[in-house]
C-alpha cells in the first residue's frame, strides 16, 4: 500500500512534466531517467549509421546540454564560437527539420578557465508544456531565460555573479528544475553569491533564495519524494542536502560524497544515493526518515560526471575508473563489476530492462538491468564524441553525438528507433 501511495504521489507531483510521451525536463518525466514501457516495443538494441537510424540533423555550434521534446518538437541549447551565440534551438520529432532559433545571447566568450569536457550550452533546458527555460553562464554571470514554444523570448534575468574565485572553477553546467510555478536554479560558488535561486516561472520575479556551502559545485537539484516529503535534493559542498520546494527552507542536510559534484542525486521512496566529488571519491546511500538522514552506506567509487540510474532495489553507475557497478541499494552490497570502454560523462538511461549508457567516444553500450550479473547486449557507435544524456521520446530515442570531419568538429542530432 505504501509503494502504491508512493507512487501516486509522484505522478501527482510530476503531472505537469509529462504529456503523452514528452521528455520535457532533465532526467525525464519521472526524473530519474526511466523511459516509460511502452519505449522497449520501439527502441532497438543495435544500430549503426546505416541502420536504425530515423533521420540525422546537423546542430551548429556545441554543446553538452541534452535535448528536450515538448509536443512534437525537439528543443537543443547551443553555443557557436564563430558567432559568440547562445541559442535554443528547435527541430520537428518527425523528420528532424530544424524549424526555429532563438538568439538567447551575444558575445558569450567562454572563459578560461572552462574545462576541456565543458561547453557553454552544458545544461538542459526544462520546460512545463507551455514554455522552454535556460539558465546558462553568460561570461561573469548566470542567466535564466523563458521562451515560448514557438520562439519568443518571454523574460530573461541574471541569476547571480559567477566570477571565479578558486583553482576548482571549471565552469558552469547545472540543469534548471520546475517545481509547481517555480524555476530554480543553484549557483553553487565558494563565495557570498552561492545559493539556490528561486524565480515565478511566468514573470521572472524572485520567490526565494537558500543558502548553500561555499564551495564551486556543478551538481542540478532534483525534485524527489522521499519517506512521502516532496523535496528538492542536491549534492555538492561536502554534503547531500533537501529543501523545502515552496520556501528554499532547509529540511535537512548530510556530510556525504566531497567538495565538488557534478551528478544528480537519485532516490527512492526512503533513501537518497549520492555519488563522485573531487578531490575526494565516494558512492553513498543515505536513509531518510522525517527531517533526519542517517548514512547507512558508503562506498570510495566515484561516479563524478554521469548521475547513476536506480532500477527497483538496485543502483547502477560507472565510475570515473572506467568499471561499471551494481550495488543493491538498500546496504550497497556490490553485486558485480564490469571493465567499461572508454570514460562516460552521459548519464545511463533506462528502456524496458535494458540500460543505454554513452561513453565520451561516441560509443552507446546497452546491457541488461539485472543484478545477476553483467550481460552485453551491444555496443553501438555513431561519431567520435558524445557527453549528452541520451533521452527517448514518441518511439525514438535521441543521441547528441560529434564527429570530426575534414578537422573539423560537427555536431548531430540523431533519432534511433525501428
Amino acid at each position: 500500500m505504501y509503494r502504491l501511495l508512493y507512487a501516486l504521489s509522484l505522478l501527482v507531483v510530476l503531472s505537469p512534466l509529462s504529456s503523452a510521451e514528452d521528455w520535457r525536463v532533465w532526467r525525464g518525466p519521472t526524473l530519474d531517467n526511466h523511459a516509460p514501457a511502452s519505449a522497449a516495443d520501439s527502441i532497438p538494441v543495435t544500430w549503426s549509421s546505416s541502420q536504425n537510424v530515423l533521420w540525422k540533423s546537423p546542430i551548429p555550434g556545441s554543446g553538452h546540454a541534452s535535448p528536450i521534446v515538448v509536443d512534437e518538437h525537439v528543443f537543443v541549447l547551443t553555443h557557436e564560437s564563430d558567432s559568440k551565440t547562445i541559442s535554443l534551438l528547435r527541430y520537428d520529432l518527425e523528420d528532424g527539420e530544424r524549424s526555429g532559433r532563438v538568439v538567447l545571447h551575444e558575445e558569450v566568450v567562454p572563459p578560461k578557465y572552462l574545462h576541456k569536457k565543458n561547453t557553454c550550452a552544458s545544461g538542459t533546458p526544462a520546460s512545463d508544456g507551455q514554455a522552454v527555460y535556460v539558465a546558462v553562464q553568460v561570461n561573469d554571470t548566470i542567466q535564466a531565460s523563458a521562451v515560448s514554444l514557438d520562439g519568443k523570448i518571454l523574460w530573461q534575468r541574471t541569476v547571480a555573479p559567477y566570477q571565479v574565485s578558486s583553482k576548482f572553477w571549471f565552469g558552469y553546467g547545472s540543469s534548471p528544475l520546475l517545481s509547481d510555478d517555480s524555476l530554480v536554479v543553484a549557483v553553487d560558488v565558494d563565495n557570498d553569491d552561492r545559493g539556490l535561486y528561486a524565480f515565478d516561472k511566468t514573470t521572472g520575479e524572485p520567490k526565494w533564495r537558500a543558502r548553500r556551502p561555499r564551495y564551486a559545485s556543478y551538481s542540478s537539484p532534483i525534485l524527489a519524494n522521499v519517506d512521502g516529503k516532496q523535496q528538492i535534493v542536491i549534492s555538492g559542498g561536502a554534503l547531500v542536502a533537501s529543501y523545502d520546494p515552496g520556501t528554499g527552507r532547509e529540511l535537512w542536510s548530510v556530510p556525504a560524497t566531497s567538495d565538488t559534484t557534478c551528478g544528480t542525486a537519485v532516490w527512492n521512496e526512503s533513501m537518497v544515493f549520492a555519488s563522485g566529488g573531487y578531490p575526494d571519491a565516494g558512492t553513498f546511500g543515505i536513509a531518510v526518515s522525517g527531517n533526519k538522514p542517517e548514512i547507512i552506506w558508503r562506498n570510495k567509487v566515484k561516479c563524478y560526471e554521469q548521475s547513476m540510474l536506480l532500477v527497483g532495489d538496485y543502483l547502477y553507475g560507472v565510475g570515473n575508473n572506467g568499471v561499471g557497478y551494481c550495488w543493491r541499494a538498500s546496504d550497497g552490497t556490490e553485486m558485480w563489476r564490469q571493465r567499461m570502454k572508454g570514460p562516460h560523462s552521459a548519464s545511463p538511461l533506462l528502456i524496458g530492462d535494458r540500460i543505454y549508457s554513452s561513453n565520451e567516444r561516441g560509443e552507446t553500450l546497452v546491457y541488461r538491468a539485472s543484478a545477476d550479473g553483467f550481460e552485453k547486449l551491444a555496443n553501438n557507435r555513431l561519431g567520435d564524441s558524445s557527453f549528452a544524456t541520451p533521452v527517448y521520446a514518441d518511439g525514438k530515442l535521441l543521441l547528441r553525438h560529434a564527429s570530426r570531419e575534414s578537422e573539423q568538429r560537427n555536431e548531430y542530432l540523431y533519432a534511433i528507433g525501428q
